[in-house]
């Protein structure tokens, strides 16, 4: 069966190799109490010190930022087509406003006299 590797977060990094730096413990120590090896904490020393140690994201952060990108392009094209809807409402009131005038031939008053 393979060797299996373990992982270390970032924060475990960055504060093992400061209690290093700040002489709170040796590089050594620090190899036997956590039960890796020396030339591993090294590794890791130079790449805080470099500044090459970064957070990657996770692949559950990455699906996330995929899931709100989707998202705010669904809330983009919803927000076009409501304003679109808003101004066809707002084009069909007018009209219906203006065909809602209702034109006599003759005013109210006329039409009540007898006729010849």
């Amino acid at each position: 069966m393979g060797k299996k590797y373990r992982s270390f977060s970032q924060q475990f990094k960055r504060e093992l190799v400061a209690q290093i730096d700040a002489g709170m413990i040796s590089q050594g120590q620090a190899a036997r109490e956590n039960d890796i090896s020396p030339s591993l904490i090294s590794r890791w020393m130079n790449q805080v010190h470099e500044g090459s140690l970064i957070d990657k994201p996770t692949a559950r952060e990455k699906k996330l930022e995929r899931e709100l990108e989707q998202s705010k392009k669904k809330i983009g094209e919803l927000t076009l087509l409501v304003d679109y809807l808003k101004k066809i409402e707002e084009r069909s009131l007018r009209m219906k406003k203006l065909n809602s005038c209702v034109v006599t031939p003759k005013p109210l008053a006329r039409s009540k006299e007898p006729a010849k």
